[in-house]
């Protein structure tokens, strides 16, 4: 069977387009964590709801739960390996579990997110990372 240019053009718009409706860049979103950071800009993803960690390691103290879907993320670094990826995004949970300082502020695993590409396409890297 042969595809067309016609149909493989179509088929990069439909994955193009599933990408964006999983994960919008948001340029001029505000957000301030608990230290005093400010950041301009973010990404409003979908994904299953879970435990947002102090850092981005598995074995790091759960901070906050988020329990809606979708949320935004700031930043993303690198951490430990979870489900073949390396890669953990910055947020705030919707709910503090852990230290009450920090606001529920931690790391979810990209695993969680509804994207295709990790990192997400139009998200800064976090500046400590």
């Amino acid at each position: 069977m042969t595809v067309s240019p016609a149909s493989q053009a179509s088929s990069a718009t439909a994955s193009t387009q599933t990408t964006a409706a999983a994960c919008q860049s948001r340029a001029d979103a505000r957000h301030t964590d608990w230290t005093g950071m400010h950041f301009l800009g973010d990404v409003v993803c979908s994904h299953t709801t879970g435990s947002v960690r102090v850092q981005s390691t598995t074995d790091s103290m759960v901070n906050g739960r988020i329990d809606f879907s979708p949320s935004w993320f700031v930043c993303w670094k690198r951490g430990s390996p979870y489900q073949g990826g390396d890669i953990w995004y910055y947020t705030q949970g919707d709910t503090v579990s852990g230290s009450r300082t920090a606001k529920g502020w931690g790391y979810l695993p990209a695993a969680e997110l509804s994207s295709a590409t990790h990192p997400v396409p139009g998200l800064k890297q976090c500046t400590w990372s």
